[in-house]
């Protein structure tokens, strides 16, 4: 049977660290799957925070997501110290790509890979736009990180 594979290719520019909750655990006691989503959009909000950018507006654009990718590589539990390390792949005009590793920091062990795909999206219009070049210099500037 065919597996969802790929690799980061890039070093992280943005670490965020958590713990792992009990409201991140399924019926089997370990990461759900739905969260292993939630945990890098929380780590991606928090990167546009911390660049004084929103989801909803990037230069008076927003982000819309069009594709996620998750490798699961081993379970996580409660209590777990995580990290979300978010790297940045492919861009263009209108998109770009994010890659997610979230890892166990106790035992340094890899929980999932996750890939989303990123569209510049007018909400106004609703739809597809070409980013800032303001924003295009910054992701130039992360493809060297």
């Amino acid at each position: 049977m065919e597996r969802v594979k790929f690799k980061i290719e890039n070093n992280p520019f943005f670490i965020w660290k958590t713990d792992l909750h009990v409201s991140h655990m399924n019926y089997g006691n370990h990461l759900a799957n739905d969260k292993v989503l939630t945990l890098c959009h929380e780590a991606r909000v928090r990167w546009l925070r911390e660049k004084g950018f929103s989801e909803l507006d990037i230069y008076g654009l927003g982000l819309i997501q069009s594709d996620a990718m998750v490798m699961y590589k081993s379970q996580g539990y409660i209590g777990d110290k995580i990290s979300v390390e978010v790297s940045l792949g492919e861009f263009n005009l209108k998109a770009f790509s994010l890659y997610y590793k979230i890892v166990n920091l106790e035992s340094d062990t890899e929980i999932a890979r996750i890939k989303t795909g990123m569209l510049n999206f007018d909400y106004k219009t609703n739809s597809i736009a070409n980013a800032h070049p303001d924003f295009l210099a910054y992701l130039e500037e992360l493809k060297n990180v």
